[in-house]
């Protein structure tokens, strides 16, 4: 009971610092650039389902409250998925923008490359589905005939896969969570060496007028 008054008390101080961070974002009178915009929905949207689902399993929701529960989430989660996708178009249609001004210019752009945060996104729904993949196969090849079975077998049996799924969801959030944390910052490396040979460029660029 402890252990989940003090979860709910974490997400409620999660659920207060993105909440004030959006609105300080959303609110009238703030010309903030529309990646910001859609990035901060994104975040609230996400935070919000996470917490709904967390209430409804300290709660012990059941039966058509849980279902409820479970449409509003996945509702809220493809709206902050839906949010991402606008964030992503905008910020590409800038980018776009950029890169063909600074063509007509004669400038130096940096080369294209997904974003780290992307990267580490991709990894993490694929470590999921390969998990999902994994078990479903378990499931398939281990599932006892209830006919045929004795109750007691069937207990184990419930009690093996629980503890599998647990083991094999949780190595595989680990894995694709450090690979995706290891491929991500390699990729901000790279970002970040791109952008600093632009700059080179645009120096040496800018060097012989200066001199002249």
């Amino acid at each position: 009971m402890v252990g989940a008054l003090v979860w709910l008390a974490v997400c409620a101080a999660v659920m207060a610092v993105v909440g004030t961070w959006a609105w300080a974002v959303w609110q009238p009178g703030q010309d903030a650039p529309w990646t910001k915009r859609w990035e901060a929905a994104s975040v609230l949207l996400g935070v919000l389902g996470f917490t709904v689902f967390t209430l409804a399993l300290v709660a012990r929701a059941e039966g058509t409250v849980l279902t409820g529960v479970a449409v509003v989430v996945v509702l809220l989660w493809a709206l902050a998925a839906g949010c991402v996708v606008a964030e992503k178009a905008v910020r590409r249609q800038e980018a776009h923008e950029v890169r063909q001004a600074r063509q007509e210019r004669g400038l130096p752009v940096e080369p294209r490359m997904w974003a780290p945060r992307t990267v580490w996104i991709a990894w993490v729904v694929g470590g999921c589905l390969l998990a999902a993949g994994g078990l479903i196969v378990w499931v398939t090849q281990t599932r006892l005939d209830p006919a045929s079975a004795r109750p007691e077998e069937l207990l184990d049996q419930a009690q093996q896969l629980s503890a599998t799924a647990a083991i094999v969801m949780s190595a595989a959030l680990v894995v694709s969570a450090a690979g995706g944390a290891v491929h991500a910052l390699a990729r901000r490396r790279r970002h970040e060496a791109g952008r600093a040979r632009v700059q080179d460029a645009e120096q040496e660029l800018a060097a012989p007028a200066d001199c002249g």
